[in-house]
């Protein structure tokens, strides 16, 4: 994941639903939107995520965020979004960093995100940060973020992200939320799975009101 400061960018990532994902390491592919995991790809290998997105309001987005690990356990990502019919647009870059040596079978993984975030026609560049711990527990696994943004000349926003993957069939489903600031939380059901050899659709439902969004690719 990608994340942007604000508020006014975070219900564009939050309200995507359908996530295509092209990488030659298909464990690593199509993770749920909102919610980070501590894994990054091999090195040498990358992956490229590309989502439509239309929110309530008719606003309608569209977002590529390719990401490459040229080390082992150091994972550098992008993102570009573009509002359809309109001229903004926001970029990010960002790094993620395993840290620790890889964990056991069934233990915690953990990994930190440093990035900077640009939205056109805004003062400077945003900043953002995020602890991420995975682990494996029975059928599934849980991922847990912790982290803070701040968008120029506006306050640092704490975030708290939860999330739990499972495997159903040839399909592998998730249920996450997600809280910033005084924000009421964003929850996010989906489901992914292979389309074509080293391509992955995802489908997910999000919303944070009785209002929820919705999308299509």
């Amino acid at each position: 994941m990608i994340p942007t400061p604000g508020t006014a960018l975070l219900p564009w990532l939050a309200c995507a639903l359908l996530l295509l994902g092209l990488t030659p390491s298909p464990a690593l592919a199509g993770r749920p939107l909102l919610v980070d995991d501590a894994g990054t790809n091999e090195a040498g290998a990358g992956h490229v995520e590309s989502w439509y997105a239309r929110q309530a309001g008719n606003t309608r987005v569209w977002t590529v965020a390719p990401a490459y690990a040229p080390w082992e356990g150091v994972e550098l990502g992008a993102a570009y979004a573009r509002e359809v019919g309109a001229s903004l647009r926001s970029h990010s870059l960002q790094a993620k960093l395993r840290l620790g040596s890889p964990a056991e079978d069934g233990g915690w993984r953990h990994a930190l995100v440093l990035g900077l975030s640009h939205v056109q026609r805004q003062r400077g560049p945003g900043h953002y940060a995020s602890l991420i711990a995975s682990r494996e527990l029975g059928p599934g696994q849980l991922h847990l973020n912790l982290g803070a943004s701040r968008a120029p000349g506006g306050p640092t926003l704490g975030s708290l992200g939860l999330a739990w993957e499972q495997a159903l069939g040839p399909a592998t489903g998730h249920v996450e939320a997600l809280a910033q600031g005084g924000a009421k939380p964003i929850l996010n059901l989906g489901l992914r799975g292979p389309l074509l050899p080293n391509l992955q659709l995802d489908g997910s439902w999000v919303g944070r009101t009785a209002r929820p969004s919705t999308a299509w690719a």
